[in-house]
């Protein structure tokens, strides 16, 4: 089955990964985390104000596919301290306000970028035939 990278119009591309890459009617979104257009982690250890980033920046991706939050049927999250989480999961209840993806959570030392504090990986079906 072909794979296509999803390349949203706005917003920081890595050279190293896609955003997103379409395999069927599956989007396997990569991880998101708070980094702005210009390299600079946006509110460096603030989970709540990182985690509306990551949410927006999800949208984006999504919405370049052609699908939006309703598509997404499984959540990853890596948090750098669990007493961050309820800050997170109200951030992403806004965006799954009826019938939550499944979803984990992970606990980590840290992440690749000090000052990340959250990072979310997403899988979505994709509307359509594929």
């Amino acid at each position: 089955m072909a794979r296509n990278p999803v390349i949203p119009s706005k917003g920081r591309v890595s050279p190293f990964f896609s955003p997103a890459v379409r395999s069927g009617r599956l989007l396997f979104v990569s991880g998101q985390a708070a980094i702005d257009e210009q390299g600079q982690v946006v509110a460096p250890g603030d989970c709540a104000a990182q985690s509306e980033y990551i949410m927006d920046r999800l949208r984006t991706v999504l919405e370049a596919a052609g699908a939006g939050f309703d598509d997404v049927v499984k959540t990853t999250t890596f948090l750098t301290n669990a007493a961050d989480y309820s800050a997170y999961n109200s951030v992403r209840a806004r965006c799954f306000p009826k019938d939550p993806p499944a979803s984990s959570t992970v606990i980590v030392a840290a992440l690749v970028v000090p000052g990340l504090v959250v990072e979310v990986e997403a899988v979505a079906e994709l509307p359509g035939d594929g």
